[in-house]
């Protein structure tokens, strides 16, 4: 899913964009934890701040949890009145109707804090629907599974095989959050100790998660030149390599890539940021991208 936004420095904050503050919950009040990140790759540094509102205190009782139902009145209410029942926290959802009048599934971020464990929430419910079927007549199946929040706080950005890219947590995450106001996140002041090269008036590029609920923020140089680019190419085996190859051959550096289908089989569009400090004429890039 693309959601990103960029930003700069100003008086030690940056400022969250609309599109992403809305999307992760980091609006104007809230309370967030954040960690940071040092990574190195042959001598180059890089830094990076993960913020999230749930705090290090929650880690092992967040879950993904998602319910099967029957698309009709009541299903949603009978999938909440469970978790009500024991005390179970919805944070983050979103149901969807799969067949109007038929299926539905509705997946969620939870917290168990105040319950137990999964394993026993699905034991629960398998014990419900024996007991009292019409308890939850309109709800078919329950999956649950630990949320990877805390991978993203403890390991950073990290493959599931050995890297070349080393990642180190400079500083923790606290259990004193920060608070976001006017819209703005304010970096703790030892993170700034910390942040080489950052100053005011960095570049700043913010990626949303909405899987994990965090936010990333990394910090870009400050010569970087950042240009959004949205094209519409083949839908075809090797369009997105032939494209992001002419880019490579112009020395332009792909911050993120989104791309989605138009026509299957047809046509797809190809959105692109990227930073063209080393690269040639905008013009020119673009050229070789449709040639």
């Amino acid at each position: 899913m693309k959601l990103w936004d960029f930003g700069r420095v100003k008086d030690g904050k940056v400022r969250i964009g609309d599109k992403i503050r809305h999307r992760v919950g980091l609006e104007d009040g809230s309370q967030v934890y954040s960690t940071l990140f040092r990574y190195e790759h042959n001598g180059a540094r890089g830094h990076e701040i993960v913020l999230s509102t749930f705090g290090p205190e929650n880690y092992r009782e967040l879950c993904n949890l998602t319910f099967y139902m029957i698309d009709s009145p009541g299903a949603c209410a009978q999938a909440a009145k469970f978790l009500s029942d024991r005390n179970v926290d919805i944070l983050n959802s979103v149901s969807v109707s799969m067949t109007c009048g038929i299926s539905m599934v509705w997946k969620m971020l939870v917290d168990l804090s105040y319950y137990g464990d999964s394993t026993q929430l699905t034991e629960d419910f398998a014990a419900l629907r024996r007991t009292s079927p019409t308890a939850l007549s309109k709800v078919e199946g329950l999956e649950i599974s630990t949320s990877h929040i805390s991978d993203r706080y403890t390991k950073g950005v990290s493959g599931p095989q050995s890297s070349k890219i080393t990642a180190k947590a400079l500083r923790k995450v606290s259990r004193s959050p920060s608070p976001i106001k006017d819209e703005s996140f304010p970096i703790p002041k030892d993170y700034l100790d910390q942040l080489e090269g950052v100053t005011e008036g960095t570049p700043v590029m913010m990626v949303g998660d909405v899987d994990s609920w965090v936010l990333s923020m990394s910090f870009l140089p400050d010569d970087c030149l950042i240009v959004e680019m949205s094209f519409e190419i083949p839908d075809k085996p090797g369009a997105i390599f032939r494209a992001t190859e002419a880019l490579a051959a112009q020395n332009v550096n792909l911050l993120a890539v989104s791309s989605r289908v138009l026509v299957y089989g047809q046509k797809m569009t190809l959105d692109l940021v990227a930073d063209l400090s080393q690269a040639g004429d905008l013009d020119k890039v673009c050229e070789a991208i449709l040639a």
